[in-house]
C-alpha cells in the first residue's frame, strides 16, 4: 500500500521540557506498508514501549488488506472462485463505509476498482510507462463496479459474493484504518496522549500536559499560496489526497493515482488535492478518495451536506492555484 499523495507535516504544539514528575514527549519513526511512519506521544515510567503496538496494527492492516501479498484476506478474496465467501469484519466494515460514500457521493467512492488501478500502474503487477489500451481498460471496467457486490445469503454480514475476476482494492481507506487501530491499541495501553502518522494520513488524541494541542500544517500544492494551513487536533484525525504526489508513467506524460470511477481513468479536473478532517481518519481517507472525484462545487456541496471538515486545492482556469474550504472546517483551523 503505497504513500498517498499528500503529506501532513506534523508540529507538536507543546514545548519540549517536563510538564510532571516523569513525563516525557517520546518520538518513534519507521517503515511499513510502502510508506514511512512516526509517533510522538507523552509516557511516564510504567507504560508500555509503543513500537510494539504500532507494528501491530501495520501487520494486521496488512494482513487484511494488501493486495501485494497473495496471503492477505483481500488477495485470497480477489482470486477467489466465483461463489460466496466469508471474510473477515474490517473488510466488510471498510466495504460498508465505501458504499455508504458512494450513495452519497453519486459513486465517487468504489472499491471494486482493483483491476483498474493495477492497470494504470498502481497495484501488485506494478508501475507501467504508457496508459492502458483502449481494449484493456473495458476489460477492466466490465470486471469492476458495485452493483457486482451483492447482498450476503443467509443474513451473514461478512459474506460476499465473489463473481469472478473482481478485484477489490482499498488503497483510499486502509491505510486510515491502519491509523486508526495503531492509535486505538496506543490509547487501551495508557499511552493517551499521542500522535500517529503513516503515510501522511494522522489521527491524534489528548492534550499535552501543558494543555495544547496537535498542530498539523497541510502540505501546499506545487504553486499553492505561501501562507501556511494549520489545524489542531487532540480528538480526531486528518487524511488527504492530491495529484502531485503519487504518479505512474513516463516523465512528462504521466498520470495520478486517483481514479474516476464513471470512466475508469484518472482524475483530471480542477481539484489537485483535499484533505479532510473526521473524528475517523478511515472515513476521512475515504471522504478525501471520493472529493478528489468530484467538481468543486459538487464536493463543497456535499461536504456542507455532510457536515465535513474539508480543505481542497484547486487549480483555476489561469493555472492558479487556490484553496476553498467547508464551513466545518473552521472548528479545527487555528485562529
Amino acid at each position: 500500500m503505497p504513500e498517498t499523495c499528500n503529506r501532513v507535516l506534523v508540529e507538536p504544539g507543546s514545548p519540549s521540557h517536563m510538564a510532571g514528575p516523569g513525563w516525557r514527549r517520546l518520538s518513534a519513526r519507521g517503515q511499513s506498508m510502502g510508506t514511512q511512519w512516526s509517533l510522538q506521544c507523552w509516557t511516564c515510567p510504567g507504560l508500555p514501549d509503543p513500537a510494539p503496538l504500532i507494528n501491530r496494527a501495520w501487520d494486521e492492516a496488512i494482513a487484511l488488506f494488501s493486495p501485494w501479498s497473495r496471503d492477505s484476506a483481500l488477495s485470497r478474496f480477489n482470486h477467489a472462485a466465483p461463489g460466496w465467501h466469508v471474510l473477515p469484519p474490517e473488510i466488510t466494515g471498510l466495504l460498508d463505509l465505501a458504499r455508504d460514500i458512494a450513495a452519497r457521493t453519486g459513486g465517487a467512492l468504489d472499491p471494486t476498482l482493483g483491476r483498474l488501478t493495477d492497470l494504470w500502474g498502481f497495484g501488485p503487477s506494478g508501475p507501467v510507462t504508457t496508459p492502458p489500451t483502449p481494449d484493456a481498460l473495458e476489460r477492466a471496467r466490465a470486471a469492476s463496479g458495485l452493483q457486482k457486490l451483492h447482498a450476503p445469503k443467509g443474513g451473514d454480514a461478512n459474506q460476499l459474493y465473489q463473481p469472478g475476476g473482481l478485484w477489490l482494492d482499498f488503497g483510499g481507506i486502509a491505510k486510515g484504518w491502519a491509523v486508526d487501530r495503531a492509535s486505538a491499541l496506543l490509547h487501551t495501553a495508557g499511552l493517551t496522549t499521542h500522535m500517529i502518522e503513516l503515510g501522511g494520513e494522522i489521527a491524534a488524541k489528548g492534550l499535552s500536559p501543558e494543555g495544547a494541542p496537535w498542530w498539523i500544517e497541510v502540505e501546499a500544492a506545487p504553486g499553492a499560496p505561501s501562507a501556511r494551513w494549520l489545524g489542531a487536533l487532540h480528538r480526531g484525525a486528518v487524511a488527504g489526497s492530491g495529484t502531485w504526489r503519487r504518479r505512474s508513467g513516463a516523465p512528462g506524460q504521466d498520470w495520478s493515482h486517483s481514479l474516476n470511477p464513471a470512466t475508469g481513468r484518472p482524475c483530471d479536473g480542477a481539484v489537485v488535492g483535499v484533505h479532510v478532517f473526521h473524528p475517523s481518519a478511515a472515513s476521512a481517507d475515504a471522504w478525501a478518495s471520493a472529493l478528489m472525484v468530484l467538481p468543486p462545487e459538487t464536493g463543497l456541496t456535499i461536504a456542507a451536506d455532510n457536515d465535513l471538515s474539508v480543505l481542497l486545492t484547486l487549480r483555476g482556469p489561469g493555472g492558479q492555484v487556490i484553496r476553498q474550504a467547508s464551513p466545518a472546517l473552521m472548528e479545527w483551523e487555528a485562529a
